[in-house]
């Protein structure tokens, strides 16, 4: 995503993301046992594993100084947007490895408050934030702090030492939801294929609400069950998503697979062709 374009969407006060209807109604829902039984095994563990050591090779671990993390910065405190921890009081930085999972965390819980700000930061600068943010008492930091459930990975910033550090926080975070979403996709386009769209649905939205809201691939389908359901309003809220996040082709290839009515779940031929490559 185009971070120049993202930064000045962020400055305006309403609204950001038009959002699943279905979603807002029923934050969490209950995911499949079989599901939930891949989940924890130990070749999921693995998966992350790998990821995560794909993520921290030479050319594909972040530099010190390029655009990484976004923070939330009050507009009428002048500071950092904290959130209290409720097992002992503590003061904890909300950090969002992805813009617009910041946005969606402002959406969710943040939208009838004051306004706020959006910084993107390279880890050298939030490091420097965090260094700052400790001398006035705040002790803990929180990667991709869900605002639907209470998952997050709350770290004492007492053990980030530098920028390494933070840069391997961040692995740990994106290769477990990675991990996630090739888990839940995989479901969720096994069960479109076999009819159960009902199910595809729900594990799509799931992912969307507390795996990752930035994949063209979860609002793709959920598109493309919207068509087979005859649900107007869903197919609507997955086209919003994908304009909205600039994802061009996936909104055009949706678009056919509307028109045409011909639909095989499968991704597109360009995604395969970004795979391999």
């Amino acid at each position: 995503m185009d971070l120049s374009m993202l930064s000045w969407r962020l400055r305006r006060k309403k609204r950001e993301l038009s959002g699943y209807s279905r979603l807002r109604s029923i934050p969490n829902r209950e995911l499949p046992r079989n599901l939930v039984d891949q989940e924890c095994s130990v070749a999921r563990t693995a998966d992350r594993e790998a990821i995560q050591r794909t993520l921290l090779e030479p050319t594909r671990r972040p530099l010190d100084h390029a655009p990484l993390f976004t923070t939330l910065l009050s507009t009428s405190k002048r500071g950092v947007v904290t959130l209290t921890l409720p097992d002992h009081g503590g003061q904890c930085v909300l950090v969002f490895t992805a813009p617009v999972r910041a946005v969606d965390y402002v959406d969710v819980l943040l939208s009838r408050g004051p306004s706020v700000q959006y910084f993107v930061s390279s880890p050298a600068g939030l490091f420097s934030l965090l260094s700052d943010s400790k001398a006035t008492g705040i002790e803990f930091v929180a990667l991709d702090q869900c605002p639907r459930c209470a998952i997050s990975m709350i770290t004492d910033t007492s053990s980030i030492n530098s920028t390494s550090d933070l840069i391997t926080l961040w692995s740990i975070v994106k290769s477990t939801q990675l991990a996630r979403l090739e888990l839940y996709l995989a479901y969720a386009l096994n069960s479109a294929r076999a009819g159960l769209f009902e199910i595809a649905r729900e594990v799509a939205i799931e992912i969307v609400g507390h795996v990752s809201t930035e994949d063209p691939r979860p609002h793709l389908l959920l598109g493309q069950v919207a068509v087979v359901l005859s649900d107007d309003t869903l197919f609507r809220e997955a086209k919003a998503f994908l304009h909205l996040l600039k994802f061009d082709a996936w909104e055009r290839k949706l678009d056919q697979d509307a028109l045409s009515g011909a639909l095989d779940f499968e991704w597109p031929t360009f995604f395969a062709k970004l795979v391999h490559e």
